[in-house]
């Protein structure tokens, strides 16, 4: 049986070439979809507490390599003010 490993790259703010950050599990992580709030405070390189990031697309990614599937989930986003408002808006 293959083992899968589960990856995201978040993405700087308006790029597709720079990676933030990388998570890696041995389990699937949450849904991330477009339009969802992602909070990078506690992240190496934040820059600013006070802004968030918004997903503006998502693109999976999936390989085999041996006895190994790889599902990569690449996350786009776009910053913005971490308002109340913008917590509270369906």
């Amino acid at each position: 049986m293959k083992s899968i490993q589960y990856e995201i790259e978040i993405y700087e703010p308006n790029s597709a070439d720079d990676v933030w950050a990388v998570f890696d599990s041995s389990t699937p992580f949450m849904t991330i979809s477009k339009g969802d709030i992602l909070n990078p405070g506690t992240w190496s390189n934040s820059q600013s507490p006070m802004k968030v990031l918004r997903v503006i697309n998502v693109e999976h990614v999936i390989w085999e390599s041996g006895a190994k599937v790889t599902h990569k989930l690449l996350v786009f986003t776009e910053e913005v003010e971490g308002t109340r408002e913008l917590r509270l808006t369906a």
